[in-house]
């Protein structure tokens, strides 16, 4: 199976990805080294789908308790989506999208719709306080 690369447009093996962080890191095109993602083409459908079919079978098995009805979810639905996920690639293969920018340096270049700056979140919060302190002061004296 090959791939088109989103960013240079050339196309490659699967097998040609880099992957330096394993499956966890992300993937990387091997011509241009943009960050990409596999993206399948029906992946909100499926899910979508995949979670009614779960939900309409735990009903005619007629389970009512709220815990045998998130178990049972969480059993029907995971293995079901990953079967029409299979099916639905054969229909039409999957793609490489770019991975997308962070979300928190998103968030830093579009100020709120009121002109004011975005607070900060308790994660940046805490990697600020945490942060090695300026021993001396780095600004040029006049």
């Amino acid at each position: 199976m090959t791939y088109k690369c989103p960013a240079c447009g050339e196309e490659f093996d699967v097998r040609a990805l880099q992957q330096p962080a394993g499956i966890g890191g992300g993937s990387y095109c091997p011509r241009c080294n943009v960050r990409v993602y596999v993206s399948l083409p029906y992946g909100r459908s499926v899910a979508l789908i995949s979670l009614l079919i779960a939900f309409a079978s735990l009903e005619l098995l007629h389970i009512k308790t709220l815990i045998g009805f998130i178990i049972g979810t969480i059993l029907i639905w995971l293995p079901l989506s990953m079967l029409l996920n299979a099916w639905s690639a054969r229909l039409r293969p999957p793609s490489l999208k770019k991975w997308p920018p962070r979300s928190v340096e998103i968030l830093r270049k579009w100020p709120r719709k009121n002109g004011r700056p975005r607070r900060r979140t308790f994660f940046e919060w805490l990697y600020e306080r945490e942060a090695p302190q300026d021993l001396i002061d780095k600004r040029p004296r006049s």
